[in-house]
């Protein structure tokens, strides 16, 4: 084998190991993280809600529960800073209010705020142990 066709095959070698390893990044933007809490004096029924836009523009509710569960809704943007939960019976939206805190609302109307949390989860974020480990925006649930 003489030097060329070695420096070749290197090239090509190198071009298939950076093209194996580096794929495309996964952009989302977070809108914000929440601490729902449900029954407040009760809080393993607390949730962490965060609405994540992917970078295909594709808008959920990402939320995890006390009990470690987990859920991903599809919203669709109304307008205001308020998202409906697509194929929802009971007309959830959720609308981010201008001191950050997250309102919940359904076909009746309001049923509760949530508060807003720092972006960085925590130990201890919402009463929910672990959840220092869990950033909804970048976990696949």
């Amino acid at each position: 084998m003489n030097m060329r066709t070695s420096l070749n095959r290197l090239c090509v070698l190198t071009v298939f190991l950076i093209a194996a390893f580096v794929s495309p990044a996964h952009a989302e933007t977070s809108i914000g993280r929440w601490c729902d809490e449900a029954i407040p004096t009760l809080p393993q029924y607390n949730s962490i809600l965060e609405i994540v836009i992917s970078d295909g523009g594709a808008i959920e509710l990402r939320t995890r529960n006390g009990d470690g569960s987990r859920t991903v809704t599809a919203l669709s943007e109304l307008g205001g800073g308020t998202y409906a939960a697509m194929g929802s019976s009971t007309g959830e939206k959720y609308r981010v209010e201008p001191d950050g805190s997250l309102a919940l609302l359904n076909y009746k109307g309001f049923a509760r705020l949530a508060i807003r949390l720092d972006d960085t989860p925590k130990r201890g974020d919402c009463g929910i142990e672990g959840s220092e480990f869990v950033a909804l925006a970048r976990e696949s649930l």
